[in-house]
């Protein structure tokens, strides 16, 4: 794909069905972890973990390039993206689930974590495989 074409995953559609199913993968899944102890907590929960897995989808990718373009290339410049997004997006989910009262607290926002983890390494990862192609590409006569 070139620059200027955008892939189905930057564009507008591709954004709105990530959010929705990050929505409802991780609502759904905070509604099964929380189930057995209340439907009702388990249903809050679940609309909890899913807005905020949803916004948090559509914010991760800008930030993860906008942090990766900002630090000097070394080793840490791929890790630390998804360290200082997971920290800041596990203690808002930490404390928004304390406050809800969620009864399987960690059960709810370690999984959800973990993948978002993942999910902004990979994306540090592709950044850090395309500076260098166009580093090398840049450098070939």
């Amino acid at each position: 794909m070139s620059a200027t074409t955008p892939d189905n995953a930057n564009s507008r559609r591709g954004r709105l069905v990530a959010m929705l199913l990050a929505f409802l993968i991780w609502g759904g899944w905070a509604l099964f972890a929380n189930w057995r102890n209340d439907p009702t907590h388990a249903l809050v929960a679940g609309l909890l973990q899913g807005a905020f897995s949803a916004a948090l989808t559509l914010l991760m990718a800008m930030t993860v390039t906008a942090l990766f373009r900002r630090l000097p290339d070394n080793p840490l410049r791929v890790a630390l993206p998804a360290l200082l997004i997971v920290s800041v997006s596990f203690t808002l989910l930490f404390l928004l689930h304390s406050w809800h009262q969620t009864p399987a607290l960690w059960q709810t926002i370690i999984p959800p974590s973990s993948m978002a983890f993942a999910y902004c390494l990979f994306l540090s990862l592709r950044l850090h495989r395309e500076a260098r192609a166009l580093t090398l590409n840049n450098e070939t006569p």
